[in-house]
């Protein structure tokens, strides 16, 4: 699968996610993104070495919150900023 293509994927899927979370109080969004976030890097796994699979999970938080600070602006320029220009015209 092309990296075009596995990006494709990922947007179908947050559009198919979004709705379950919508309407949804801050903290249970965010307990449900932690513990799927958590799932993930569980799943990173370097079999015999617990120290190493610490050190790789850690990377790929630092890497995945690169991430998600990448996407914050580009999400509320999207996302966040129209709602509240409709709320305040």
């Amino acid at each position: 699968m092309s990296a075009h293509d596995e990006a494709t994927e990922a947007m179908e899927l947050v559009a198919a996610i979004r709705p379950l979370l919508a309407g949804k109080s801050e903290h249970v969004q965010s307990a449900v993104l932690a513990d799927l976030l958590a799932s993930w890097l569980a799943g990173h796994v370097m079999l015999g070495d617990p120290k190493e699979t610490r050190k790789v999970r850690k990377q790929m938080l630092k890497m995945h919150l690169v991430a998600v600070e990448a996407l914050i602006d580009i999400n509320y320029k999207m996302s966040v900023e129209p709602q509240i220009k409709a709320r305040t015209q």
